[in-house]
């Protein structure tokens, strides 16, 4: 039997299919190194199991329907209104005031602006490379 499709499983496919093949190949008009063109039935099946699968391929590669581009809404740039420093100015200054000290910086920049050594390290390169 061969796999890939199910083909009925009764006692009659079987010798349905049997009796095909022997009359095939006891056929005294049949050339030699013909090979079997097969059983009909299971033709049929194989036809019909592959226009599904075809079908099914088909449809899962088809375009989906255009879908109405939604706008992109985006914030106008303003200028900043408050006086007050962001952190990173402020981290800046710090690093310039104690001249790329990394130790000192780092410190001085986790006591000043309340942050933990792993945000103070950052802020210090984001400082460096802003300095």
């Amino acid at each position: 039997m061969v796999t890939g499709y199910s083909t009925p499983t009764d006692n009659s496919f079987g010798s349905r299919k049997l009796a095909h093949y022997n009359v095939w190949l006891l056929d005294p008009k049949r050339s030699a190194g013909v090979p079997y063109p097969g059983f009909p039935e299971e033709i049929k099946l194989e036809k019909a199991r592959k226009s599904l699968q075809d079908e099914y391929v088909a449809r899962a590669v088809a375009k989906p329907a255009k879908v109405a581009a939604a706008k992109r809404v985006t914030k106008a740039k303003t200028a900043r209104k408050s006086t007050v420093p962001t952190k990173q100015s402020m981290a800046t200054q710090i690093y310039r005031d104690l001249d790329g000290d990394k130790p000192l910086v780092i410190a001085k920049i986790q006591e000043q602006l309340v942050m933990t050594l792993a945000g103070a390290t950052t802020y210090y390169y984001n400082a460096k490379k802003l300095a």
